[in-house]
């Protein structure tokens, strides 16, 4: 039974319910604000970290340390996830990732006699896989082993942006979170966009969810990647901003000359196979270009030098150097970066 209520503009604050679980103080918040609010709360160091937030009605209830009134909370469980694998497993492996539901062991991991059901109980998913190099052709597919469930298609959520795709046929890098989160920072709003290898959407979803695109062009030549993108951009109301290319982008993109006001080069090792037709892409009063290289440690900035001046040449107008973003080492000595050139 309710025996208090305050609202504050879209807030309110409702009074202690009879405890089944563990109470707290609580505090009520619509759905639509419940992830700004929880930061907001969390940075303020007044959430409670003992409760898990819950449903409430139409609202969501925040466990926090202070405030008017208490709910009852499903406490969060303090055993980590290599305690509960122990449970399970006698030497259970001590590294593993997740995407959705989906749990990943390293390749090369053991699994015979393993009990996957409890495995993937113990780990909260619903499935496992055994992760492999990706695939050495142009289509970068990914050669993932699902060794319990029935299908590979995952939901992540990543930077507020989610991803469909089915993790055992295309590729999905965790060490790239940063390069996306940094495309979905961008001011983007009113562009016209290229994305010369595009995947799954790791860009454009977040250049058009997040940045505020007004269109994206995403050439991509692996069809498993294209549904993946396709469903990703329905799941973010974008799909209206996105005109996809299917097949090789050295024939695509020529038919998108002067159009853009950035373009991604997202591909490594080495994303050479378009720079020529990315200033083509560009507009004629030039644009920003973002392009993906692997490149050893002691030759970044040499590199840097020279990918400037052929960008230059070839453009015939100024490119200044924006920004050199350090993505991940790719191996030992070799590194992933990022050129932001400005072409003008």
């Amino acid at each position: 039974m309710i025996t208090g209520n305050r609202r504050l503009g879209h807030l309110t604050w409702f009074a202690h319910l009879q405890s089944i679980m563990a109470s707290s103080s609580a505090f009520l918040c619509t759905r639509d604000s419940a992830r700004g609010e929880y930061e907001r709360l969390k940075k303020e160091g007044l959430i409670n970290p003992d409760y898990k937030p819950m449903p409430y009605g139409e609202m969501i209830a925040i466990p926090v340390i202070e405030g008017e009134i208490e709910l009852d909370f499903e406490p969060v469980e303090n055993t980590s996830p290599h305690d509960k694998l122990k449970l399970v497993l006698d030497n259970p492996p001590k590294k593993w990732g997740k995407l959705g539901d989906l749990v990943i062991f390293q390749e090369g991991t053991e699994t015979a006699g393993w009990p996957l059901q409890e495995v993937a109980k113990a780990l909260g998913a619903n499935r496992i896989a055994i992760q492999a190099e990706i695939g050495p052709g142009m289509k970068r597919q990914s050669q993932m082993k699902l060794i319990h469930g029935q299908d590979g298609w995952v939901v992540h959520r990543e930077n507020f942006v989610e991803y469909e795709f089915d993790a055992t046929a295309v590729m999905f890098s965790s060490g790239n979170v940063t390069e996306r989160r940094r495309m979905g920072l961008i001011q983007a709003q009113g562009e016209i966009i290229v994305d010369a290898f595009c995947g799954i959407g790791y860009y454009t979803l977040q250049l058009l969810a997040r940045g505020g695109a007004s269109h994206v062009h995403a050439c991509e030549i692996n069809p498993d990647s294209i549904s993946a993108l396709e469903k990703g951009l329905i799941r973010n109301n974008v799909a209206e901003k996105c005109t996809i290319y299917h097949g090789d982008n050295r024939d695509t993109m020529i038919h998108l000359n002067g159009i853009a006001d950035r373009v991604i080069l997202g591909l490594i090792p080495s994303s050479m196979s378009a720079w020529g037709l990315a200033v083509g892409c560009l507009r004629p009063d030039g644009g920003i270009l973002h392009i993906h290289m692997n490149v050893h440690e002691d030759e970044i900035e040499e590199w840097v030098g020279k990918t400037a001046e052929w960008f230059a040449t070839v453009s015939g107008k100024n490119a200044t150097v924006l920004h050199l973003e350090k993505v991940k080492w790719y191996c030992p000595h070799i590194r992933h970066v990022v050129l932001d050139l400005r072409i003008e």
